[in-house]
């Protein structure tokens, strides 16, 4: 990876943005979608994203995400200004720092569970062994090892999230970005989802929750509301969901 250079002020903060901004351009249309976005979030924080559609929530996690580049400001993953480094050094930490878990799951449809989740190991360093029993254990985290040799079609939507969640962590990455995970999932699947982030969060992961539920949100310690491109107010949960305001163990 080429040098990078460490960003003052940023002790404890796994991520940190300043002046964030971002503009899509279509021949001579200009779209401006953020407009300066000040964030920070801790390591091991459990953070949720909310906001009406069109405010920019989804394009602040793609940038965050390394799924796209800001036009403006400053972005400091881990201690690093990210700016300046190339397309491939972003790769590689999108590949061995980041998890991502979408609404339509995007599951190879072909695949076994146990390949699916083995799909970001490809590139990883180690065996097939050792892949296949990290991959076991993700599967075995979200409760679905009973599944391991089935394919898509023939699971529920909660456990294609759940299967979806196992590939994420796979990798144990820094970070976990979910957009609008409980989206198609009925009130019952997506509480076991949403307990299973919980899990994760008090394991160490940084979890970062897109979405416009509020009962979902509620599972964050820190809710920040985007309007119109900009941070409008941020509020920290006080009776986070669980049994008895707790996690669920």
């Amino acid at each position: 990876m080429a040098e990078a250079k460490k960003m003052a002020g940023c002790p404890g903060q796994i991520i940190r943005v300043e002046g964030l901004k971002k503009t899509y351009y279509s021949e001579e249309v200009e779209t401006p979608v953020l407009h300066g976005i000040d964030l920070q979030i801790k390591n091991g924080e459990f953070l949720a994203i909310m906001g009406p559609s069109g405010s920019g929530k989804s394009t602040l996690m793609h940038i965050l995400g390394f799924l796209d580049r800001p036009t403006g400001g400053r972005y400091c993953f881990e201690e690093i200004d990210v700016s300046n480094l190339t397309d491939d050094d972003l790769a590689t930490i999108r590949r061995e720092r980041i998890g991502f878990v979408f609404q339509a799951f995007f599951l190879l449809p072909h695949a076994t569970v146990l390949e699916n989740v083995m799909l970001p190991l490809v590139y990883a360093r180690g065996n097939g062994n050792s892949h296949q029993e990290k991959a076991l254990r993700a599967i075995e985290s979200v409760g679905l090892s009973h599944r391991i040799d089935y394919l898509p079609t023939n699971l529920s939507g909660g456990e294609k999230q759940r299967v979806a969640i196992a590939r994420a962590i796979v990798n144990s990455p820094s970070v976990i970005f979910a957009d609008e995970p409980t989206g198609n999932l009925d009130s019952h699947s997506g509480k076991q989802v949403m307990d299973i982030f919980q899990q994760l969060n008090q394991a160490g992961h940084t979890i970062i929750l897109v979405t416009h539920e509020t009962i979902t949100a509620q599972n964050a310690e820190r809710i920040v509301h985007i309007l119109d491109g900009l941070v409008e107010r941020e509020e920290k949960v006080k009776d986070r969901v669980g049994a008895n305001g707790n996690y669920k163990k």
